[in-house]
C-alpha cells in the first residue's frame, strides 16, 4: 500500500470520498488516482441532447463520435426533440451520423413529444427502472442507458460491464492476460461497490 499521505492531494477534490475508501480497498486503483488526479468524471447532459449524444457515440471511437457531435450541435444550435425532427436526413447524415442511428433519435423524439417517454418520471426511478424505461426505446440497449445513468445522472454504483474501452483498461488495471468477459468485469467490480461509476470514469480517462 502506497503512503496514504499522498492522497491528501485529492483533499479538495468533489469526490473524495469515493477516491479514498476505492483507494483504501484497491491498491491497483489507489495507483491510478495518483496517476490521473486530475481525470475528469463523464458527463452529459439530461434529457434529449444526453441521450443524443450518446447514441452518437455507440461503437465509435472517442474521437469519431466527438467530432460527428461537434458538427451536429453546428447545425442544431439548441439540440431538442422538436428541432431534431426539423433537420431532413441528407442534412443530419452530413454530420457523419448514420442512418440507424438518426431513425433511433427521431424515434426518441418523437416519444418525448408525444409524452411516450418522460424524462420526469424517469428521473425519478431507481437504477433498475430507469434502464428498462430506456431500453423499450428503440436504438437504446444496456450500454446506452447504463452510461445515461452514469454520466447525465451521475447516479453513484454504475457499471458498463460491457464497454470495450473499460475492459482493456480493467485488463491493464489487473494485468491480466485476456480481456475480460462481462461477468468477469461484473466480479471484479464488486469490491468497488457503492463506487463504480468513478471507477468507469477514471478507467475511461485512462484508457483515452
Amino acid at each position: 500500500m502506497k503512503d496514504n499521505k499522498s492522497l491528501h492531494i485529492f483533499d479538495g477534490h468533489p469526490h473524495k470520498e469515493e477516491i479514498l475508501f476505492l483507494s483504501t480497498n484497491d491498491i491497483h486503483l489507489q495507483s491510478l488516482f495518483l496517476k490521473y488526479p486530475n481525470f475528469k468524471p463523464f458527463k452529459r447532459k439530461k434529457g434529449f441532447e444526453g441521450l443524443v449524444q450518446l447514441i452518437t457515440e455507440q461503437q465509435l471511437s472517442v474521437a469519431s463520435a466527438k467530432a460527428i457531435f461537434g458538427r451536429l450541435k453546428k447545425i442544431l444550435l439548441v439540440l431538442g426533440p422538436e428541432e431534431f425532427l426539423k433537420v431532413d436526413d441528407h442534412t443530419l447524415q452530413s454530420t457523419g451520423l448514420s442512418r440507424p442511428k438518426i431513425n433511433y433519435c427521431r424515434i426518441l423524439a418523437e416519444s418525448i413529444i408525444s409524452g411516450e417517454t418522460s424524462f420526469h418520471l424517469i428521473h425519478k426511478m431507481d437504477d433498475e427502472n430507469i434502464k428498462k424505461s430506456l431500453c423499450k426505446i428503440k436504438g437504446i440497449g444496456e450500454w446506452t442507458a447504463e452510461c445515461y445513468m452514469l454520466a447525465s445522472l451521475q447516479r453513484r454504483d454504475i457499471w458498463p460491464a460491457k464497454d470495450l474501452g473499460l475492459q482493456v483498461a480493467v485488463q491493464g488495471l489487473k494485468n491480466l492476460q485476456n480481456r475480460p468477459s462481462e461477468e468477469e468485469m461484473i466480479e471484479i467490480a464488486s469490491s468497488w461497490k457503492p463506487y463504480r461509476s468513478i471507477v468507469a470514469s477514471i478507467l475511461w480517462a485512462s484508457y483515452d
